[in-house]
């Protein structure tokens, strides 16, 4: 676990735990077949193992950037009584928030014991975040050692035989401290830090984030048999399987399952009636010896970028680097080096004219990727890109000029977007794909995960989240 000072700038807002309760519960709840859920009365199952799966997501905040925590262990209380049932987690798991905000990722996939439990426990390690102060300048704060947590399920949850996705909201707002003057000043996680929701495998074609749909998951492939493959997820140090048939997709210097090993690559997908994983696209990033990082530009000089890390896999990243800068040189790289990954509700047509992404319309406050064909460097290291592609990424605020597709989010005053790039509108375009669980009404709050583009005087968003 490090320990040094970082430099990041995300929003500190919700949820940050979310990721190892969420990880760890998701397992118990376990993506099969019909199998985990939360009941108000519920009926005793019988014993035996589930398989299951884990997600954790991020909503997004206003100042803080970057926050990260390490899963140490997790156990189930018997609703009956009895010992808790410990679940496995990976080891060494570092887990990074923010870039997830508005999102649930997979974390792990696995079994867990059949029965109904009242409460989940957990021990949170070395957490730590950085915030972006109202001036810009970027603070880094360590959470305690080890925080351990019991969360109250209620309704208790059953885990049966049937597949089931559980999500974990952690809310951030309820897991910092603050001053008198609400500056944030430390880590405490508390049972209300946590949400914790369940729900079965939606059908295939229309599964969202929390009921099974795979989307911009990376890894390295650790293992190939058949038609499926094993790779290890970013610093979580999940492994996931997948299978492909003859409909999957294989692009960008991959061609088959049997040319994957040892490739970073990113999967799109599914989860399956029977609680397997589908991958419907698999696209090569870098082969061994080249790597990745995904962070928020900071700022630009030139053909210069400042990219604070929150994520990366590949040759050279650890988890020493997340929260830490890298500069990044773009002179010369051409503009079909610049892409935008869309994923799975956005289709084609990307980058556009009324949603541009190149070398004159990248700007500080944007979610980027970093592809480099070497190792990446120390932190504070300069990168030499062979793409840069454009993440999606959450923001909030304040809705205004609310119409059918269109509406505009006001950013919180020390919002860290508005912070960077001085902006404090963000214009923001509903599509079919978009999946809206709330009403977007005029002076309304509201959470939006999707691609952010500068058309050169203003923020323009294409929506695929509104929370």
């Amino acid at each position: 676990m490090k320990t040094q000072n970082k430099h990041s700038i995300s929003p500190v807002a919700k949820f940050i735990s979310v990721f190892a309760l969420l990880a760890l519960i998701a397992v118990a709840s376990g993506c099969g077949g019909g199998g985990s859920s939360l009941t108000a009365n519920p009926t005793p199952t019988p014993a035996g193992a589930n398989s299951a799966q884990v997600r954790f997501g991020d909503a997004p905040a206003d100042s803080v950037i970057s926050f990260e925590v390490s899963v140490s262990a997790l156990s189930l209380t018997p609703a009956g009584g009895g010992s808790p049932v410990s679940v496995s987690v990976p080891a060494n798991n570092r887990i990074e928030l923010t870039h997830a905000s508005g999102k649930f990722e997979p974390f792990i996939a696995g079994n867990l014991p059949q029965g109904t439990f009242s409460a989940a426990n957990l021990t949170l390690a070395n957490s730590e975040l950085t915030f972006l102060t109202t001036a810009g300048t970027p603070v880094h704060i360590n959470g305690p050692a080890s925080a351990s947590i019991s969360v109250p399920l209620n309704p208790n949850l059953t885990i049966g035989s049937s597949p089931l996705v559980l999500n974990i909201d952690v809310n951030v707002g309820a897991s910092i401290s603050t001053t008198a003057a609400g500056v944030v000043n430390g880590i405490a996680f508390t049972p209300a830090s946590f949400n914790i929701t369940a729900k079965a495998p939606g059908v295939a074609a229309n599964q969202q984030d929390d009921d099974g749909e795979i989307e911009d998951v990376q890894g390295t492939v650790t293992a190939v048999n058949g038609s499926s493959f094993t790779f290890k997820v970013g610093q979580t140090g999940s492994l996931m399987t997948f299978n492909t048939d003859g409909t999957t997709e294989f692009k960008d210097g991959v061609t088959s399952v049997a040319g994957l090993l040892n490739q970073v690559v990113t999967v799109e997908g599914f989860t399956r009636t029977d609680g397997s994983l589908f991958a419907k696209e698999v696209e090569g990033l870098e082969n061994a010896n080249g790597g990745e990082v995904e962070g928020l530009i900071t700022s630009i000089s030139g053909t210069t970028l400042t990219v604070n890390a929150q994520d990366g896999i590949g040759n050279g990243f650890d988890d020493t680097k997340i929260g830490a800068s890298f500069s990044v040189n773009i002179a010369g790289l051409n503009a079909s080096k610049f892409r935008v990954k869309a994923g799975n509700g956005f289709g084609g047509g990307l980058p556009s004219a009324t949603f541009p992404f190149d070398a004159t319309t990248i700007h500080q406050g944007q979610r980027i990727e970093v592809d480099t064909d070497v190792a990446v460097p120390p932190a504070n290291g300069s990168i030499n890109p062979d793409r840069i592609n454009l993440q999606q990424q959450g923001v909030s605020g304040v809705v205004a000029n609310a119409a059918a597709s269109t509406f505009d989010i006001n950013l919180a005053a020390d919002s860290a977007l508005r912070t960077i790039s001085g902006q404090t509108v963000v214009h923001v375009t509903k599509t079919s794909s978009t999946d809206s669980r709330v009403s977007v009404a005029n002076g309304g709050t509201v959470q939006v995960r999707g691609l952010l583009f500068w058309n050169g005087t203003s923020w323009q968003m294409i929506a695929r989240r509104i929370r």
